[in-house]
């Protein structure tokens, strides 16, 4: 049972360790304008992070249409995609620059939802700049480079409509992995559509993230089983 308290601005009771052989199917969502909660509130991003920190099998998201998101744990499978990614993002900052991040930071778009990414990237320029709102709960805006690993409870319209999601609110260059059919969606500024790679062995970085190599196929594809989602 998900529990939504006004007064407080934003808060849940969800299963807890006990329940974890009882995953959600898929996300759920709530309309919190329903149940009293104004998302308009300064302090609703930091709010929303404390809610995941107090929570931590279930991850929270907001939506653009004003709906809690509140997201199952991954999984073995999805744990392993996350995983690669993030280590392999993280290591390439320490010798290049910016900041990298994993799924436990959120960003605030400018059509209102609060995202967060599988793993993602900001500029130095732009890390330097945040502030101390930022660092404690949401950035703003979208990150200059994201990757999302798509759920195995994910169809994939709401898969890329998510990765849509992350190029129209701001970001330079995207990463959408979908272990299930061995693709990556790559999108670019500019392209109406992705440009779809099949079955690749590596994907570049380009020219955002210079020298940045991800061997998708080993880390990724070879690693997770092929199972088709329910």
């Amino acid at each position: 049972m998900v529990t939504v308290k006004p007064e407080t601005g934003i808060s849940a009771e969800l299963p807890g360790d006990q329940d974890h052989d009882l995953p959600l199917v898929g996300e759920l969502r709530l309309n919190l304008s329903a149940l009293g909660v104004d998302h308009r509130v300064a302090d609703f991003g930091e709010r929303l992070c404390r809610l995941s920190s107090e929570n931590p099998s279930w991850q929270f998201e907001y939506s653009a249409a004003g709906e809690l998101i509140v997201m199952p744990p991954t999984g073995s499978d999805g744990n392993i995609g996350e995983t690669a990614a993030n280590a392999a993002l993280f290591n390439w900052t320490q010798g290049n620059s910016g900041e990298s991040y994993s799924q436990t930071v959120m960003f605030r778009l400018p059509s209102g939802a609060q995202r967060i990414p599988d793993a993602a990237w900001i500029t130095k320029e732009r890390f330097d700049k945040l502030t101390s709102a930022e660092r404690r709960g949401t950035i703003n805006g979208a990150p200059d480079f994201v990757i999302e690993i798509r759920p195995r409870s994910d169809r994939l319209p709401r898969f890329l409509a998510k990765m849509q999601e992350w190029m129209s609110g701001g970001a330079t260059v995207g990463w959408g992995i979908d272990w299930l059919e061995r693709r990556v969606y790559l999108y670019r500024p500019g392209l109406a559509e992705p440009e779809i790679l099949e079955n690749p062995d590596t994907i570049s970085g380009e020219d955002l993230l210079p020298g940045f190599i991800f061997e998708v196929r080993r880390l990724i594809f070879d690693r997770i089983s092929r199972e088709e989602p329910r």
